[in-house]
């Protein structure tokens, strides 16, 4: 799977700015919110619909319901459900991100960002799956929707957002120049670690499966965040995502942290 690179112009600099701004700006405007949905009327309020509901699109919906033939519909939970199997591709021919660090880079990292790493579990891995899913080629376009897309990815993996900031800023922050090298390089050769090594069934499930290429290549094109969202709109297209979100949470489990270096 080729590698997902975020924009120079817009870039892990502006993406790493923007996160740590949501830890501040977020509450704000989440009481901000309140404040305004309290003066509406309850017959005004705009409520997503729940399992069940009728829709015309996903943004319709509550998360992380999808909008699939018009009705609220519960995504496969899992790879599994999503028809893919990275079990059956047996094991990469590289070595495992468990049997400790894989560059120079990679230690510092984790020497420096020990903690962060390590309370950052499925749920935080999640919010990069997202974001590497969903937001990569707004970040590449320089979109306006780039902010909506990471309070999405956020607001769908809510139990992992605060442990994903932390590993953000512990990146950002991070006195690990050298060794390692500006983004994406680090990133690059992490992804392909991982392709060899731990991801290596995942990435070849995706391949294997023509619902996830073809979502993969919808989200290549998207400009927009609803235009983006639109890529499941379709049950084809919720089985391409699930396998596809399977896949970068398989490499963000190694390389979140190389994701976010300036």
């Amino acid at each position: 799977m080729e590698t997902r690179r975020k924009s120079h112009h817009a870039g892990p600099l502006r993406r790493a700015h923007w996160a740590r701004i949501a830890l501040v700006a977020l509450p704000i405007l989440m009481l901000a919110g309140a404040f305004l949905s309290a003066c509406e009327s309850d017959e005004d309020a705009f409520r997503r619909g729940f399992t069940g509901d009728s829709c015309s699109k996903t943004d319709d919906c509550a998360e992380p319901l999808r909008c699939l033939e018009n009705v609220c519909t519960e995504p496969p939970s899992s790879i599994a459900d999503a028809g893919g199997n990275p079990d059956a591709f047996g094991p990469g021919p590289g070595p495992s991100a468990k049997d400790g660090p894989w560059s120079a880079c990679d230690e510092c990292l984790e020497m420096e960002c020990a903690a962060a790493e390590t309370a950052c579990g499925p749920d935080c891995h999640s919010v990069e799956a997202c974001i590497e899913t969903t937001c990569v080629h707004l970040s590449e376009i320089g979109s306006p929707d780039e902010s909506d897309c990471f309070l999405h990815c956020q607001g769908k993996s809510s139990a992992g957002k605060d442990q994903h900031l932390a590993v953000v800023n512990c990146a950002y922050d991070t006195k690990c120049q050298p060794p390692c090298a500006f983004y994406p390089q680090d990133y690059d050769l992490c992804r392909t670690f991982m392709n060899n090594g731990d991801c290596y069934g995942y990435n070849a499930a995706c391949e294997a499966n023509l619902n996830c290429k073809n979502f993969r290549d919808c989200i290549k094109f998207c400009s927009s965040l609803p235009d983006c969202l639109a890529c499941d709109d379709t049950p084809e297209g919720v089985e391409g995502r699930a396998i596809l979100e399977a896949y970068e949470a398989c490499v963000a489990s190694e390389c979140l942290t190389e994701s976010w270096i300036p």
